[in-house]
C-alpha cells in the first residue's frame, strides 16, 4: 500500500524507525557498561544442551 508523499506519515515512520535503533543500540551499549560482557560465547547452541552432555 503507497502512501502519498505528501503526507508526514514516511516520514515520522522513518523519524520512529531512527529513533527506536538509536535508542536500542544506546540502551545496549549502557546494558554492555553496566554488566560487562556475556560470561558465555555466543553461538547458536543453548547453555542448557552443553549442561545436559557434561553430565551424561
Amino acid at each position: 500500500m503507497a502512501e502519498p508523499s505528501t503526507d508526514g506519515f514516511g516520514l515520522m515512520r522513518k523519524q520512529l524507525v531512527a529513533w527506536t535503533m538509536l535508542t536500542s543500540a544506546l540502551l545496549a551499549v549502557a546494558v554492555w557498561t553496566v554488566l560487562g560482557p556475556p560470561d558465555h560465547p555466543a553461538g547458536p547452541h543453548l547453555p542448557s544442551r552443553d549442561l545436559t552432555a557434561s553430565v551424561r
